[in-house]
């Protein structure tokens, strides 16, 4: 079974600028502006436009350098340009700021993730998900379990994906996370049911009708499998996906002969 390899994450001048910046407390105008223009950065950012993304966030921390979501803002822009280091060390200094700043120790965790750092990783995860006043904790626990498996302990894994799944029963990735570490313990059954829930309560989810039908293919259920490509066909329009899909219905029927 191919495993979701897929972290989740949310969504200065130079920094020497920055900390001459910090030695007032910016005045409300200045907060006010910093402000308006993290959100066109943050506009820009979702936009892929990374120069005006950072152009717009780098004024920002110079006219509020306290504000710890111009500092995450920037983490993750530095993280899209592929500058991982910049991206950590914005990172931190948002969590310098507010400790408690859940969004920032999910993106950080991420960012040490790709180094593989899983410990580090997993205790930011952690302790965004344990933030009551967190949002999106499934995305947190999801993140863990995905870090928690690339380490080789399926165990703790295995619980992670649960605890996302008992937050959000319908946050469809970590069934597939599920999937895969009961299928890598040779628990086919259970895997096959655990897509099955997660395609009951998130009907058009592709990936989830592909794994089922990979997994029921394993099986040998090959009419449930049929069904569960033939679906994939239905709700996708993305040619690789339809590739795939086509290309399990052809030999499956070719086993029938």
């Amino acid at each position: 079974m191919k495993a979701p390899r897929r972290f989740r994450a949310i969504l200065v001048p130079c920094l020497a600028a920055a900390l001459v910046a910090s030695c007032g407390t910016p005045s409300v105008d200045r907060k006010k502006e910093a402000a308006a223009r993290m959100r066109m950065g943050v506009t820009y950012l979702d936009q892929s436009n990374l120069h005006m993304a950072m152009t717009e966030l780098s004024r920002a921390a110079e006219l509020d350098p306290t504000n710890p979501e111009v500092d995450m803002m920037l983490g993750l822009t530095y993280r899209a340009r592929g500058d991982q280091a910049k991206a950590e060390e914005y990172l931190r200094s948002a969590i310098s700021k507010n400790p408690d700043y859940a969004d920032a120790r999910n993106n950080l965790g991420i960012v040490l993730a790709g180094r593989k750092a899983w410990d580090e990783a997993i205790r930011e995860f952690e302790a965004a998900a344990g933030n009551v006043l967190y949002a999106t904790p499934e995305w947190a626990y999801y993140n863990a379990g995905e870090a928690y498996r690339l380490k080789g302990d399926a165990s703790m894994a295995h619980a992670s994906y649960r605890k996302a799944i008992r937050v959000n029963d319908r946050y469809a990735p970590a069934y597939l996370g599920l999937s895969v570490v009961l299928g890598g313990a040779d628990r086919w059954e259970d895997a096959a049911d655990a897509l099955a829930r997660c395609v009951e309560r998130v009907p058009d989810y592709v990936d989830g009708w592909m794994e089922l039908g990979r997994v029921q293919a394993r099986l040998k259920r090959t009419t449930d499998a049929v069904k569960s490509f033939k679906t994939v066909l239905e709700l996708s329009r993305e040619p690789g996906i339809r590739k795939q899909a086509v290309g399990y219905l052809a030999v499956l029927e070719s086993e029938k002969r």
